[in-house]
């Protein structure tokens, strides 16, 4: 009986958990299905967090329905975690419609430029992180050419976690923290 009693007093708390933890403290109104999380560096913008993972500034908002900083132009709590993947990436269903319809729409994605030196690749995969570039450079510099950017998105993804974990315990200087443990200074 006490644990039928102890069990339905936990169900509650249970249902508010996100999908993954956060690595520090999220807004309560987060989305719960919240599958990857960044901590707040102080140079961070929404426009800049949007941009780093590869989502648009209305997904990045989406996740903080009711987050009254984003209505007022992005301000951000530095060390705070926020979402920026909503259940694994996996698009929600979409309905299907009653009616049978053919439309087609095409469109043509602008050209980039892809980078060409290891420092240009790093600096374009390394985001709020490519001040560190250049002690950085000898981590992929052994790679081929064509996997620079999948080491150097490593590279930044470890230093984001170990900069959301100090934060989480009360750092300070926690960029240059990370950067010091991924990318020692020679």
């Amino acid at each position: 009986m006490f644990a039928l009693a102890f069990g339905l007093a936990l169900l509650p708390a249970l249902g508010a958990a996100y999908q993954v933890d956060p690595p520090s403290t999220a807004a309560p109104d987060t989305i719960q299905d919240c599958t990857y999380w960044q901590a707040a560096a102080s140079d961070d913008t929404c426009a800049s967090i949007s941009a780093w993972w590869g989502i648009t500034l209305e997904q990045f908002n989406a996740y903080l329905p009711q987050n009254p900083s984003q209505a007022a132009g992005c301000d951000l709590t530095v060390g705070n975690s926020y979402c920026i993947e909503q259940n694994f990436g996996i698009p929600p269903a979409t309905p299907t419609p009653s009616s049978t319809s053919v439309s087609s729409t095409t469109s043509t994605a602008a050209p980039s430029a892809t980078p060409t030196s290891i420092l240009a690749v790093c600096e374009d995969q390394m985001g709020s992180y490519n001040e560190f570039c250049p002690r950085c450079l000898s981590g992929c510099e052994s790679r081929t050419p064509d996997i620079w950017g999948q080491c150097f998105y490593s590279i930044a993804s470890t230093m984001n976690y170990y900069q959301s974990d100090c934060w989480q315990h009360g750092g300070r200087d926690c960029k240059n923290q990370a950067a010091d443990k991924v990318c020692p200074r020679k």
